[in-house]
């Protein structure tokens, strides 16, 4: 009888251990679900420091482990849609998706992780590179840092920097923009 107890003990906590990435991801995903609005700001080039603004709607699904996002975004009269599709490994524990529709059309795959609080995702099309992390500040708060992936220099560079707030909750943004300094990218000769 001990045995059986001590078996169906270690049986729980396998199936415990091994639900827990799925059950954490689920929670991760619905963090993000619901709609937003917020605003952005360009952080290199020939634009640093233009503004734009954003409306996004997450949709989790639970049973899929997927979750879709779709919006738009827009910087007076030009207006671009916005989409992302993840899914949730559980084997691998990552994430896996596109952004836009992907690198085989105009935007860019995607694969990444947990990262604490916040999820990081890399963003590859061809030769370039780059990283989202999306983090959540509150329940009714998020903050979203896009960066490049300089390879040759080995190093990551801010593009763009974003706050969101849930649609209805709050009217207050948080503080998005980074505390370090950034600037144009110059390129190589």
């Amino acid at each position: 009888m001990y045995r059986l107890r001590r078996l169906a003990m270690a049986l729980c906590a396998i199936v415990l251990v091994s639900t827990m990435p799925v059950v954490q991801a689920e929670e991760l995903i619905a963090r993000f679900s619901g709609e937003w609005i917020g605003t952005g700001q360009l952080l290199f080039g020939p634009q640093y420091g233009q503004e734009f603004h954003c409306e996004l709607n997450g949709k989790p699904s639970a049973s899929q482990m997927r979750f879709d996002m779709r919006g738009r975004c827009w910087s007076g009269l030009l207006s671009a849609p916005v989409t992302a599709q993840l899914r949730y490994n559980a084997e691998t524990r990552q994430y896996y998706g596109a952004f836009m529709d992907g690198a085989e059309g105009q935007g860019a795959d995607i694969v990444g992780a947990r990262d604490g609080e916040a999820i990081s995702l890399k963003l590859m099309r061809g030769a370039l590179q780059g990283r989202l992390v999306a983090e959540t500040v509150n329940a009714d708060q998020m903050k979203v840092m896009m960066f490049y992936r300089d390879v040759p220099n080995n190093r990551e560079l801010p593009i763009v920097a974003m706050g969101f707030a849930r649609k209805g909750a709050t009217d207050k943004l948080p503080d998005y923009l980074p505390d370090f300094v950034t600037g144009s990218i110059t390129p190589r000769n």
